[in-house]
Parts: C-alpha cells; structure tokens; sequence
C-alpha cells in the first residue's frame, strides 16, 4: 500500500515542479518586465505605479488566508488542493495576457484598465498558488522527500524566469523600439498558453496521499472557521518567525528583479538584447542554485537552516559590492549582480518546504491539518513584501525626477543603486536575523515525522475497524 511517506516518483516530482513553473511565470514577467512596461510602455507615472503595486497587492495579500482557509476544507473527488489547478489554470493563462493589454484610453483611463488587469491577475494567481503551496504536504509527510521535490520544483520554476527574460525582449526588440506594446503582446499570448499548460500538467501528474481517512461526519467536524485558523497560526512561533523572514527577503529579491531592466538600460546604457542576456543570467543563477544547495545539504556542508542563513549574508554582501564596481567595468557589474542573485537563491529551496514543516508542527501541537491556510500565509508574507517592493520602486524613481527615456541624472543613478544594491542587501541582513529565531530544525522535524506517523496509523486502524463493525 502506498502511503504518505512512500518515495515519490521523479515523473511526480517534474509535474509538480510545473505547477511551479506556471506560479513563477507571474513572479518573473510582473518582477522583470511589468514596472518598466507600465512607466515607459503603457505611460504610468513611476508614483501612480508605486500606489498601484501598494494597493493591488496588498489586497490580494487578505485574500490568501481566504483561499488557503477554503483550499483546507476542500473535499472532492480531486482532493483539497488539486481541483483548483484544473478548474482555474485557463483564466489564469488568460490573465497573464491581459495585464500587457494597451488599450488607447485617457491617462486616467489606462490606470483604471492597469490596476483591474493587473487585479485579475493577482487573483487567478493566488486561487491557483495557495492550494499548490499546500498540495506539497498532501504529497508527501517526509520532509526529506519534500525537500527531494524542491530539488526538482525549483530549476522548473527558475525556467520560467528563463522563459520571460529570453522571450519578451527577443519579441521587444523584433517588432521595434516603436513596436514594444505589439512585442509584448505577442510574447505574453504564448506565455499565457504555457502558464496554462503547466498547471494542467500539474493536476493530471500528481496525487495527494497526504489526507488522514475519516468519515464524512468527521470530516465535517474538523473543517476550521477561517478566523480560528488564523488564531493557531498566530500562536504558532516558528510559522511567525517564518513570516516575518519571508516577507522580508521577499523585498529584496522583488528589489532586484523589477530594478535590473532599469540598470542595464539607463545605468550600464545597454540595448534590449544585453538585457535578455542578463535576465538569463540572473534566471540561470535561479536553476542552477537550488542544484548546489541540495549537494551541500547532502554532503553535510550547511544544515538546512544553516544553508538558508548563509545564502542571505552572502547575497546581501554580494549586492552590496555593486556599490564599489565602476560603472563602466560593465561584466564586473553584472557578474556581481549574478554572485547576488545566486547566493540569495541558494535557500528558495529550503524556504519554500518550511512551511509544509510548520503545518506538521501544527498537527502535532493542535490536531489540525491547515496546509493550505499556513502556504496562504507563506503568499501573504511574500505579496506583502512584494507590494513594499513594487511601491519602493515606484516611488524612489519618482524621487529621483526619473522620466520614460530620457538620459539618466546623478539622482537617477543613485536611485537605482540603491534599489539594486543598498536596499536588497538590508533586507537580506534582516531575514537573517529573524531567522534566527524559527526552531524548526532537522532533529526537531525527525521527531514530528516520527509523531505523525504514529498518530495517522491509530486513526487509520480505527477508521478500518468502524467501516468492519458498520
């Protein structure tokens, strides 16, 4: 018989590690592309941007308890968390087109078109996202093997980072500097099929073994009001400090990501095809670091934690270097920008399995499965830290008289070290320190595999010995 802790196929791993890919498609094209689309394409000012970013992620950022709260009392044939991968991965496809639209309406007109598009895409995002981030723990119970399907979900993710930074400014620069709104277009029509696709790959490639067998009155009775969900997770110290970490580090990636199109054009003064260039780069770095984590991991050079805390001091320092590289020593600024991006990436994999390791923690303290409503809280934080981040850019570029196009000023420059450099690295440090203080370790986490296990079994043999008597 299969169980929760049976190794996991490396077909499984791939399927899941897609569902991740299309996750990612929205993180790369609203990182790297969506700031500058919406100041020098659609004609946003870098402050209305800034406010849009603020306020439309921080909405979404209260919906995802909402949706994990959902996700966890989910029962269907499909289980918790998969039905919402297959029902919602073509608006979600369609909603990754719809956010690079350009319609001809007033100044006013294309803010109001770019927060509802721009809505639209958080929320098929975040309906789609949460119940994955909670389909891991119904996949496997072994952190070991979850962190064996990180190994395979992260390159994945990173491709799509690959995807957007090679397709969208080959298609940009193919249809013309006068052309970019149509060069857009058509990139983000084939990027919506993928995103798509992946998801379904997702549903059709995975299963969820994961759930406890109760009966339906049982099951009824274990379904949790959202605001009680919240109250656990707020009395759930690791989860907490996890939260705070995340977000955290969330604005430094975000930082970079949406600040490089702005250093490669108007601080290294390079083209459209030098920017494809370094977004691979930096996307490769993203493939390419989960790959060496795990062989550090393996090879007892970090603990888990130990690797994570590393990859922030290290990034951090890293972005801090660009300070001191000349401007026009232009591959030392860029491969420094890479060693940033590469140390920093080193921990997603770990990262991302932490809070499948506090929803264990959870079940073990209070007897309650709340997968989706603590990887809910994992996108709240991270969202949260991207809404600071989008505003930050948008409005240190309004600071510093940024204008679409126009040849960069001494206060320009500065504006965008401090968003690629300065910035990144103080919140590297911070994650650091708060970090510090989450308890879940390896030892720690052997133990609650070991509780689990025990406990599943009991109610297994219970359940068997009701449906025998009945």
């Amino acid at each position: 018989m299969e169980t929760s802790s049976s190794k996991i196929s490396i077909r499984e791993k791939i399927c899941y590690g897609l569902g991740d890919s299309s996750a990612n498609i929205f993180l790369g094209m609203t990182m790297m592309f969506l700031p500058y689309f919406y100041t020098d394409v659609l004609g946003i000012s870098a402050a209305a941007m800034g406010f849009l970013f603020l306020a439309v992620r921080l909405f979404d950022a209260f919906y995802d308890p909402i949706m994990g709260n959902i996700a966890d009392n989910t029962r269907s044939k499909y289980g918790r968390y998969r039905p919402y991968l297959l029902y919602l991965a073509i608006p979600y496809g369609l909603s990754c087109y719809f956010v690079f639209l350009t319609p001809d309406f007033s100044p006013t007109g294309k803010l109001i078109f770019a927060c509802a598009s721009y809505l639209f895409l958080i929320l098929m995002y975040a309906s789609t996202v949460v119940p994955y981030v909670g389909l891991l723990t119904a996949i496997s119970s072994d952190p070991a093997e979850r962190l064996s399907i990180n190994s395979y979900r992260f390159p994945l993710a990173k491709m799509s980072f690959l995807l957007c930074s090679s397709l969208i400014p080959m298609f940009v620069a193919m249809y013309g500097k006068g052309n970019e709104a149509q060069g857009y277009q058509a990139a983000m029509a084939i990027i919506g099929v993928l995103a798509s696709a992946f998801l379904l790959c997702c549903f059709f490639g995975t299963k969820e073994r994961n759930t406890v067998l109760v009966s339906e009155d049982a099951a009824e009775q274990k379904k949790e009001p959202l605001w009680q969900q919240v109250k656990l997770v707020f009395h759930t110290k690791p989860a907490v400090y996890y939260y705070l970490f995340h977000m955290i580090t969330s604005i430094a990636f975000t930082l970079k990501g949406s600040a490089t199109i702005y250093f490669v054009k108007y601080y290294l003064n390079q083209d459209d095809a030098f920017l494809s260039g370094v977004l691979s780069a930096t996307a490769i770095a993203g493939i390419v670091a989960p790959i060496v984590s795990v062989q550090l991991i393996k090879h007892g050079v970090f603990t888990r934690l130990g690797m994570v805390k590393f990859s922030h001091v290290a990034g951090g320092v890293m972005a801090l270097l660009l300070l001191v590289m000349p401007q026009s020593s232009l591959y030392l600024c860029v491969g420094t920008l890479f060693g940033s991006v590469l140390f920093a990436e080193l921990s997603s994999i770990i990262a991302w399995a932490l809070p499948a390791d506090c929803a264990d923690y959870c079940e073990v303290e209070y007897d309650k499965k709340m997968s989706g409503i603590l990887g809910a809280g994992a996108l709240f934080a991270l969202k949260l830290g991207m809404s600071i981040a989008g505003a930050l850019v948008g409005w240190v570029l309004a600071a510093s008289g940024y204008q679409a196009n126009a040849q960069p000023g001494g206060d320009m420059v500065w504006a965008i070290l401090l968003l690629i450099s300065v910035l990144p690295a103080v919140f590297h440090f911070l994650g650091y320190m708060f970090l510090r203080f989450y308890t879940l370790d390896d030892k720690k986490m052997e133990e609650i595999k070991t509780t689990l296990e025990q406990r599943h079994g009991k109610e297994q043999q219970m359940v068997r010995a009701a449906t025998v008597e009945n």
